[in-house]
């Protein structure tokens, strides 16, 4: 075990070039070019990196205007205006750049270690700050002067690289896991559009239109298999309204029983339950009003400003009871031994079904669609043996991507623990590159 001794605090400004601008007088549409330096906005930061294919160019003449905050290999910026705390490290210039009036310059020098500060600025103690001056301010800034009284521990410079280098190893684990992720998200929605359009045939591989074109119909929906048929929503399904449960006996924590609301269905599918969405009932409650698992549910009322939840349909597997409230739609089947549940699910999701249902809705701030509308939609239907296959091969894409999604939570959490470990010195490191405690 390595001992201990305290790190002495100084403050950034001590050893850092700290620069924002005020302002750019106005940049005028000719001032913006193909090829000039980058001008980096908050948007730009995407996890502690500049986006750098989706920043502005601006003219020479401007970036001349304001070289103090030009750009270095190894500086720090960060938002100060607005969206406030976000925090990229320059690792890499790919040209001149510089940063627009939101953000704000960290060059920091001899004690200190860039990447060190970087890992320092993204962790706990000074994320506090940030939350601090949201909740303090309608229009939350972090000024020049927070930044230079800022203080921060300083172990010494080898050991600060070393901090640098586990944190590093992390954060690149955590990008590689969001890009398979990713990846796979992509990869699951081109095998559901053929699935959806081409089926499979009796080995269990994808019908093919060209080589085989006797195997495929016209139909409203393009091209479908033959053995496919058309059919209207309405002749296969109901869609049954919930409970108007009085508003009166709302409450946000127990006791109760939880209400389904629209805030509980996710706008890449499926239900989530959080602090800020569960709602309990706590007046009297008729007996039929509970769901059960394996319901097939819809929300017909959508808040978001993008309508990314209206329509969206879930098949419910929860370990808790819920109570079917209004604004969320039961589908019941009218032959259920003609319907895969998980294969209507995914024929309901898809995008054709959900831009119909968004581009009928009424309403502007909030957004309403009904069970009419809804059962107006044309689909096709597979026989049933080959809607499961379907459902199958989704829900397998389905389970890869929840593993890495949940490896990729125990990679956050991991990181959270070794930051508060690390920059804190709880836990101490040492050039052999073993982390006692």
């Amino acid at each position: 075990m390595l001992s201990k001794p305290v790190w002495q605090e100084e403050k950034l400004g001590k050893y850092a070039y700290i620069k924002g601008r005020i302002g750019w007088r106005g940049l005028k549409a000719s001032e913006y070019t193909h090829d000039g330096a980058y001008l980096i906005a908050g948007n730009h930061i995407i996890a502690g990196q500049v986006n750098w294919s989706d920043c502005d160019h601006i003219s020479m003449r401007r970036y001349l205007e304001s070289r103090e905050i030009a750009l270095e290999e190894g500086d720090i910026i960060l938002t100060k205006d607005g969206t406030i705390g976000r925090v990229a490290i320059i690792d890499k210039l790919p040209g001149l750049a510089t940063i627009n009036s939101t953000m704000m310059l960290i060059r920091v020098r001899s004690p200190l270690v860039p990447r060190y500060v970087y890992h320092y600025l993204t962790g706990d103690n000074f994320q506090k700050l940030v939350a601090d001056k949201v909740s303090g301010s309608s229009i939350p800034h972090i000024f020049q002067r927070d930044m230079v009284e800022l203080t921060i521990p300083v172990p010494s410079e080898s050991e600060q690289h070393y901090i640098a280098e586990i944190l590093d190893s992390i954060d690149s684990a955590i990008a590689h896991t969001s890009s398979l992720i990713a990846k796979l998200k992509h990869i699951k929605a081109g095998l559901l559009n053929d699935l959806l359009t081409r089926g499979l045939d009796k080995n269990g591989e994808f019908r093919d239109a060209i080589a085989h074109p006797e195997q495929f119909q016209d139909s409203p929906l393009g091209r479908i298999p033959k053995d496919w048929e058309i059919t209207i929503l309405s002749q296969e399904i109901e869609i049954l309204h919930g409970y108007a449960f009085k508003g009166e006996y709302f409450a946000d924590s127990p006791p109760g029983e939880v209400l389904l609301v629209p805030g509980n269905f996710h706008r890449e599918g499926g239900l989530y339950f959080d602090k800020n969405n569960i709602k309990y009932y706590q007046g009297t409650i008729p007996n039929s009003t509970f769901l059960k698992n394996g319901d097939l549910l819809t929300v017909m009322t959508d808040l978001s400003p993008k309508t990314l939840i209206l329509g969206r349909v879930v098949l419910l597997d929860l370990p808790f009871k819920v109570l079917h409230n209004q604004r969320i739609g039961k589908i019941v089947l009218k032959s259920p031994n003609l319907w895969n549940k998980e294969f209507l699910m995914l024929v309901m999701n898809s995008n054709r079904v959900r831009e119909n249902i968004i581009s009928n809705a009424t309403g502007t701030t909030v957004r309403h669609t009904s069970p009419e509308r809804i059962t107006r939609n044309i689909v096709a239907k597979p026989k049933i043996q080959e809607q499961k296959k379907i459902a199958d091969i989704i829900d397998a894409q389905n389970i890869h991507i929840r593993a890495e999604e949940d490896y990729l939570n125990k990679l956050k959490l991991q990181k959270k623990g070794l930051m508060d470990d690390l920059l804190t010195g709880r836990v101490r490191v040492d050039t052999s590159q073993k982390i006692t405690a």
